[in-house]
């Protein structure tokens, strides 16, 4: 009887360790592939913060800007900023690996609070040198005119929208 107990403890024991080792082989390819697969390093990224900006090294300095016609935006947190271009390293998100071969090596990029429903879109992208639905891009490290975001939000639960209008400087 003590014989049997014996094996099976080290039959779950067994299968415990199999199981383990199995999770992190698959664990190990779903990195690999989603890193790799996407090929991550290839495109160009921004930061979320001034904080992490300064982190990678790549800050160059803070906008002034003004909240106009804001409606419900109590929480509403918002600071805009200039930092170099950069792509991810080839092994790590981590390495940062500054954008050398762009026309536009500056990013117009913005710190927010990420917990509002708040959608941000650039009125006028023509006083930007290139833009896309998200980022700002820049030949200089300087706006060359006012820049103006639109704010639309979710109802609050007083049903009331949140909005208004950004201008940075």
């Amino acid at each position: 009887m003590k014989n049997e107990v014996s094996k099976l403890f080290a039959s779950i024991i067994l299968a415990v360790i199999i199981v383990g080792i199995g999770y992190f082989i698959l664990m190990g390819i779903s990195n690999y592939v989603g890193w790799y697969g996407y090929e991550k390093w290839k495109y160009r990224v921004g930061t979320d913060s001034i904080e992490n900006s300064k982190k990678r090294n790549v800050f160059v300095k803070e906008l002034n800007y003004k909240i106009i016609d804001g409606k419900n935006l109590n929480d509403f947190k918002f600071t805009p900023y200039i930092e170099r271009a950069f792509r991810y390293g080839k092994h790590s998100s981590r390495e940062t690996v500054i954008d050398k071969y762009t026309k536009f090596p500056y990013n117009l990029s913005y710190e927010r609070n990420k917990n509002d429903s708040i959608a941000l879109d650039i009125i006028n992208k023509e006083k930007l040198d290139s833009s896309n639905v998200v980022w700002g891009y820049l030949k200089n490290p300087s706006l060359k005119d006012t820049i103006i975001i639109k704010i639309e939000g979710a109802k609050d639960k007083n049903n009331e929208e949140k909005s208004g209008i950004i201008k940075i400087w």
